[in-house]
């Protein structure tokens, strides 16, 4: 298999491991992609057989197997398809996508199961349903939480795209934390685990510091990676931002990247040490301390997990026909995202009062 090099080398003093069924996550999430119509051209899906999410998500969530690896993987197709339409001109007009985004958000909240305008919205209300029946309404109600604030953080992303020579490198992490969509796809650990974190703990600051933790490191990982072709399409990304607004060069940025790492490794560690110590205060029993030794052992093989899931796909590439737009647009398909915002608008509305 082919892999790309990053231009600084990741170390981890964390496991790693891979899934055994990346094969079958992989059709069947094409196949579901088809299904909801978010790929239906044969250039749409020999795109998604190429980017291969099956394997990516795979390494990100090891522990997942069959339909719950399938879940996984569903969501990150559709987290990627939905992100990429705003790669085109539609990223440019942030109006727009501000009710294409107060529609979606309708959609994470509504009670309907009748088939949807777009397949954006298909797909996303279709992983919900499976998901209703594995997980609690607790669960569910966080899970849908983080789904917000990637639709939100993908809005903020659009509306810094015409100025990025105004963003420093802290506006940049903040707006890099919201739209990779990293805590929602913490969140399916539980589900590949079979248990949840339990409500004492999920909201300790402990806990809160290992999930932001994994999701500044997977994000600087993502950001490096994806330079070349960010770099060339005018996205924000921390290492361009530490450029422009720190006047660095790239080396200079790249090693600046590769120390915040490390930085963020020593805390996730420093805060891990100090659990046993939470968890005599709380109490906790032995079930729940297996578990959350577990727990933050597959936040672990995600962190390290995913410096694979980007080496081995070809959309982090440098080749060109990886760098510019896909074809000229910025996506593989146009999902027609402003379908039934109208009716996202009067659902809102009527809510509210």
């Amino acid at each position: 298999m082919d892999t790309q090099r990053a231009a600084i080398e990741f170390r981890f003093p964390f496991p790693r491991d891979l899934s055994p069924d990346i094969e079958q996550a992989q059709r069947h999430s094409v196949a579901w992609a088809r299904q909801m119509g978010l790929a239906t051209t044969d250039f749409a899906l020999g795109q998604l057989e190429a980017w291969n999410w099956g394997r990516l998500t795979g390494h990100c969530l090891p522990t997942g197997r069959g339909d719950i690896l399938e879940l996984a993987t569903e969501w990150i197709t559709w987290g990627f398809l939905y992100d990429d339409q705003f790669a085109g001109p539609l990223g440019n007009q942030p109006e727009r996508v501000a009710r294409i985004t107060e529609s979606m958000i309708g959609v994470l909240y509504s009670t309907s199961e009748t088939p949807r305008e777009n397949a954006a919205a298909r797909g996303i209300t279709d992983i919900l349903h499976r998901l209703t029946p594995k997980m609690s309404a607790t669960w569910m109600a966080r899970f849908r939480d983080h789904l917000k604030w990637y639709l939100i953080g993908v809005l903020r992303m659009t509306t810094f795209r015409n100025r990025l020579g105004e963003i420093d490198t802290r506006t940049a992490f903040e707006i890099r934390r919201l739209d990779i969509g990293m805590n929602a796809m913490i969140d399916f650990i539980e589900v590949a685990e079979g248990f949840e974190v339990p409500e004492s703990l999920i909201g300790t600051s402990q806990i809160q510091d290992l999930r932001q933790c994994v999701v500044d490191i997977v994000l600087l990982q993502n950001d490096v990676f994806s330079l070349p072709k960010d770099r060339h399409q005018q996205e924000v990304n921390v290492v361009l931002a530490m450029e422009r607004s720190e006047n660095l060069s790239t080396a200079q940025a790249l090693e600046r990247t590769a120390a915040l790492v490390d930085e963020k490794v020593q805390q996730f560690l420093s805060v891990k040490a100090g659990m046993a110590a939470l968890y005599d205060t709380l109490g906790l029993g032995v079930t729940d301390r297996a578990r959350m030794a577990r727990y933050i052992h597959c936040l672990e093989l995600m962190v390290h997990g995913s410096v694979y899931s980007h080496a081995e796909c070809v959309r982090y590439s440098t080749r060109p026909e990886h760098t510019r737009p896909i074809a000229g647009r910025g996506f593989i398909q146009d999902l027609h995202l402003e379908a039934g915002t109208e009716l996202a608008h009067e659902f809102t509305r009527t809510t509210q009062g």
